[in-house]
């Protein structure tokens, strides 16, 4: 050992060349490894947005499917053929100008008599009667179309965020045959 040095500071020789590879090794590796954490962060918002594009998709076809079926209770409750639309919050809230909120619109149309057909589940139907009322099979056509939006301005402007229509045909047995066809007057 020399006179003068400090025995933790001797390093051992090596060749000439190899001076500082470990640090470059070191920073190739810790690049690689950022570079690998910046692709799954930008991976796992991607999927991130996906899934709340698929919920707000979801969201708007089951609004538009719950259309379908008002109608057809409308129908069968109070025979009502006519258009329908509803306005829905998620807040629960009526909507205000100047507040950010979400909602959903749902428009049914008109009802559309396609087919009419003697009743084959009537229990007496040899006359096309039961109770001194005629009964017939029924097809109708209705169509429902759900409309997701937002409000952000002061204005209280809708920004459509989604949209789907579905469309339903369905038969109603026994149904009363006086019923005029919704279509018939226009």
């Amino acid at each position: 050992m020399r006179t003068g040095a400090h025995p933790l500071s001797a390093r051992p020789a090596g060749k000439p060349g190899e001076a500082g590879s470990a640090y470059v090794a070191v920073l190739l590796v810790l690049v690689v490894l950022t570079i690998l954490g910046l692709a799954l962060a930008l991976i796992t918002q991607t999927e991130m947005q996906i899934g709340a594009n698929e919920r707000t998709v979801n969201r708007v076809f089951y609004a538009a499917d719950s259309g379908v079926e008002t109608a057809k209770i409308q129908v069968l409750v109070s025979r009502d053929f006519s258009p329908h639309s509803y306005l829905f919050s998620d807040t629960g809230t009526v909507f205000t100008s100047g507040s950010a909120q979400f909602g959903t619109q749902v428009t049914v149309s008109n009802f559309a008599k396609v087919q009419e057909g003697p009743c084959n589940l009537c229990e007496i139907n040899q006359a096309g009667t039961y109770s001194a009322r005629d009964f017939a099979k029924t097809t109708y056509y209705v169509e429902s179309a759900a409309q997701r939006f937002g409000t952000s301005d002061a204005g209280g402007t809708r920004q459509p965020v989604a949209q789907k229509t579905v469309s339903a045909m369905f038969e109603l047995q026994p149904f009363d045959k006086v019923i005029v066809d919704p279509n018939a007057s226009k």
